[in-house]
């Protein structure tokens, strides 16, 4: 168990030395009156001024005002508020201002590991701060389930699986949860109270009965539900969301195939030709396309001067008649 100065933090040896003393004082006084009249002993020296100086002294530099039940009343409030909310340790401590809570939480905070029980006195606060931090966990999943939701308090839908259950109905479930984000979770007895106003389930006995153990079990029941399908929500987002990036990358490199599309262009005009009824060249890719095609242009021009050269010969032949009836006349 703590001691005097365990809650007080008195860190003074000086200080213990001047209670023993002060102790030893006060018992052979009253020794020497309950035994021995008259006779005397040896003298008890009481404490001198500067005695009683240190002493005032060093109470002031501690908490002289803070009792066993302020020290309990205090690390209880620690357990249900967290070491650090003093507003709420505060409201707690009766008598204490929310200063004088402060230092002495910044004390404690810095010489806890002088207190006689100190391991189990951290570890039950540590747990009611775990406990703080399930609940911030559950109303952060709630909380995040209702805002995919216009109106949860009628559209909301729990993914049940197989854990629905046999008297708990999809609007129960869903009034529950909206009330226990509204009202805060744990506080189950108010729970109890908004189902039975609630003129929902003004005939719904079943729900009426339950008491806010069972309440809040079914609570829990659904909580595990809403976070497996935050997870599910979750990874299908960072799923869709490596997809699009995956997407942006390669769209660079689809603009750098452009030209290369452009370049395949005269090949695709050489089979067009060949569609028409033009020789291809067996090996495009080859050097000798081009004059094999250059000499494919001298036999196209020759028939295309063949017509001009016969109408020639003919103005020739009948040039060469007229000549020769001209000298048959003369002879």
């Amino acid at each position: 168990m703590p001691t005097l100065h365990d809650f007080q933090f008195f860190n003074s040896q000086r200080l213990n030395e001047l209670y023993e003393k002060e102790v030893r004082h006060l018992v052979q006084t009253n020794q020497k009156k309950d035994t021995i009249d008259g006779e005397d002993e040896d003298q008890v020296e009481p404490f001198t001024a500067e005695e009683l100086e240190e002493k005032q002294r060093l109470l002031e530099a501690g908490f002289a005002t803070w009792t066993k039940r302020d020290f309990n009343t205090f690390i209880r409030a620690c357990e249900k508020y967290g070491r650090n909310d003093i507003k709420g340790i505060s409201s707690e401590m009766e008598g204490k201002t929310e200063e004088e809570v402060q230092r002495y939480a910044e004390v404690f905070k810095e010489r806890y590991t002088e207190l006689s029980d100190h391991e189990r006195i951290i570890k039950n606060i540590e747990r009611g701060e775990a406990r703080i931090t399930r609940k911030d966990e559950i109303m952060t999943a709630i909380g995040k389930k209702l805002d995919r939701y216009k109106n949860p308090w009628l559209e909301l839908k729990v993914q049940y699986g197989t854990n629905k259950g046999k008297f708990y109905n999809e609007e129960c479930d869903r009034f529950m949860l909206c009330m226990a984000h509204k009202l805060g979770y744990g506080k189950w007895d108010e729970l109890r109270s908004a189902f039975r106003k609630s003129p929902l389930f003004r005939f719904d006995w079943f729900v009426k009965a339950r008491s806010a153990q069972e309440l809040a079990r079914r609570c829990d029941t659904l909580v595990r539900l809403v976070e497996k399908e935050n997870q599910e929500y979750d990874e299908r987002e960072r799923q869709a969301r490596k997809e699009k990036r995956l997407a942006k990358k390669m769209t660079p490199t689809k603009q750098k195939m452009t030209p290369t599309k452009q370049k395949t262009t005269p090949t695709k005009q050489a089979a067009s030709r060949v569609s028409d009824g033009e020789t291809a060249p067996a090996n495009p890719s080859k050097k000798n396309k081009t004059p094999t095609k250059q000499k494919m242009t001298p036999t196209k021009r020759a028939g295309e001067t063949a017509p001009a050269t016969s109408s020639k010969k003919r103005r020739q032949s009948l040039m060469d008649d007229f000549l020769g009836s001209g000298k048959k006349g003369k002879a």
